[in-house]
């Protein structure tokens, strides 16, 4: 079994282990999202709205990992196909000729519990069906992004959080403070970091805003957040 094999075997157990959408499950499953990615067979398209397609796409996984079972020994190419089954409808929706017309909320969608419409799959709330169809993709925008994000702060692959440190503590580092402050639920206080590492809290704190926070939120942009956002 190679190194790929044990890392997507790894990942998918650990996510089926850990509580859906906790900080462990997500983690866990962003990690899987981003293997998903790299696969040389994953279907592509050419069309500008692919990366709808993909990220409704990545939703379904998220959802249904748990009924995921391999179709043969290579555990990549069963999952490279059966991410590819319903990644290849997304597509196919994206070249609908109806796909710009007029949304109507009485419409007939497949579901797993039959045909229902897009009205029976808004939530209970005061918005409007297309109001809450918009808030509904912008919250799953958001929440890849804030995988990516909790996934970068963890692995720092470039080193450049923890190469943000104060000059009196090393230990004092952008990654350390955005552990501590964004990923950890609930989050530390500056004041019980600062008394953890002996040093002034309005000095972690400075640290935090004047560097820190500007370094996250360019990593983000990068990964497609947009200013307007809230994550």
């Amino acid at each position: 079994m190679d190194d790929l094999e044990q890392q997507l075997i790894g990942l998918i157990t650990q996510i089926r282990q850990h509580v859906p959408k906790s900080l462990q499950w997500r983690l866990a499953m962003n990690r899987l999202l981003l293997e998903i990615q790299q696969f040389p067979g994953l279907r592509k398209s050419s069309h500008p709205d692919y990366p709808e397609a993909l990220n409704r796409t990545f939703e379904w996984v998220s959802n249904n990992i748990s009924e995921f079972e391999p179709y043969s020994d290579s555990v990549a190419e069963s999952l490279v196909r059966w991410v590819n089954g319903y990644l290849r409808w997304r597509i196919q929706d994206l070249y609908s000729p109806d796909k710009n017309a007029p949304l109507s909320l009485d419409v007939n969608i497949a579901s797993d519990f039959g045909e229902i419409t897009l009205l029976d799959k808004l939530p209970n709330s005061t918005l409007s069906g297309l109001d809450a169809l918009i808030e509904n993709s912008q919250r799953e925008s958001k929440q890849r992004i804030g995988l990516e994000l909790k996934l970068y702060i963890e692995q720092d692959p470039e080193e450049k959080l923890k190469n943000s440190y104060l000059r009196s503590s090393v230990e004092c580092n952008c990654q350390f403070l955005s552990q501590r402050l964004v990923l950890k639920e609930p989050p530390d206080k500056v004041a019980e970091i600062a008394r953890d590492l002996s040093i002034p809290r309005t000095t972690v704190n400075s640290h935090w805003k004047r560097k820190c926070e500007p370094m996250l939120q360019k990593i983000a942009e990068n990964l497609g957040y947009k200013q307007e956002q809230s994550l």
